[in-house]
């Protein structure tokens, strides 16, 4: 079963007060197909995904976390010398047009230290730390559907 996510707006003018440098403008962000991958017994890495949508300004995914697991970072998948590399990034962008798709096998959610009490099917929260074009940073909690390796 897929998760439609929460589909949130961001009152990015709201944050601008913060910020003499913002333009005031607002975004909306959407997030759909969230999940997170139930570790292989034994273990407690976990992978996840999403597709984050926004309308208006240019943001970046700067950050992840769930109670659920340790620590979540951001990462990304890329061949070289015909070696698949991960590599942990500070932010993934997203602009108007151009949805961020993590999944596995390119950028994509790692969750370490994750609970072994998780079960497939439940849903959990996750929440998404964003920055605007104009440094302004805000949170999404959005939830993420917990999925079998391959489904």
């Amino acid at each position: 079963m897929r998760i439609m996510a929460l589909v949130a707006s961001l009152g990015l003018a709201a944050l601008a007060a913060c910020s003499p440098a913002s333009q005031g403008g607002e975004n909306s962000v959407s997030v759909s197909d969230a999940y997170i991958v139930k570790p292989t017994p034994g273990r407690d890495v976990a992978g996840g995904g999403l597709t984050l949508s926004v309308t208006g300004d240019a943001m970046a995914l700067v950050g992840a976390d769930t109670d659920i697991a340790d620590t979540v970072e951001l990462h990304t998948m890329s061949m070289e010398d015909g070696v698949m590399r991960m590599r942990k990034v500070e932010q993934l962008d997203v602009s108007e047009g151009t949805p961020l798709v993590l999944e596995s096998g390119g950028a994509h959610l790692m969750l370490f230290g994750v609970s072994p009490d998780i079960e497939i099917g439940e849903t959990v929260d996750l929440v998404l730390t964003l920055t605007g074009s104009d440094g302004s940073e805000s949170t999404l909690t959005t939830e993420a559907e917990i999925r079998g390796l391959g489904d």
